[in-house]
């Protein structure tokens, strides 16, 4: 008798192929809806961020108007990486910089959204393996639905 086990690679034989761009905008509309509560649920601060650092991954993965709020949001890190009056703190300085904020500062969902999403495309455009790693990490239940 053999037993096998099998791993699915990713779920799109059961959901179909799906788009970045149609997650993009489902998750601003989780993010949208979800910051101001007048639906059912309201997301907490925590929740928030991570919806917003999958939304910066999913926009930078997408096509069309939530590709430009993908780069948008990371043309921001970028400036501030880039900014001499700062004294060019780089990227990886952005990086921790946000990740302190997220843990350290009082935020309410609506600052935790937008702080999420930048520290996801700040993130996407560090160097170094581990700042890949997180973004893999983030990016994981994409792969699962085909988005690529």
């Amino acid at each position: 008798m053999h037993s096998t086990v099998l791993a699915a690679t990713n779920l799109t034989g059961a959901v179909g192929p799906v788009p970045a761009t149609a997650v993009g905008i489902g998750l601003l509309i989780v993010m949208v809806f979800g910051v101001i509560g007048k639906g059912k649920k309201r997301l907490n601060t925590g929740p928030a961020q991570l919806v917003g650092a999958f939304g910066e991954i999913t926009f930078l993965k997408s096509n069309g108007f939530p590709r430009n709020i993908g780069d948008a949001v990371q043309s921001v890190t970028s400036g501030i990486a880039t900014n001499p009056d700062l004294g060019d703190i780089g990227m990886v300085g952005v990086c921790i910089v946000l990740l302190a904020l997220m843990f350290f500062a009082r935020i309410v969902p609506a600052s935790g959204v937008f702080l999420g999403m930048l520290l996801a495309g700040a993130m996407a455009a560090a160097p170094g393996s581990l700042w890949k790693v997180i973004v893999g990490f983030i990016s994981l239940p994409l792969s699962l639905l085909g988005v690529s």
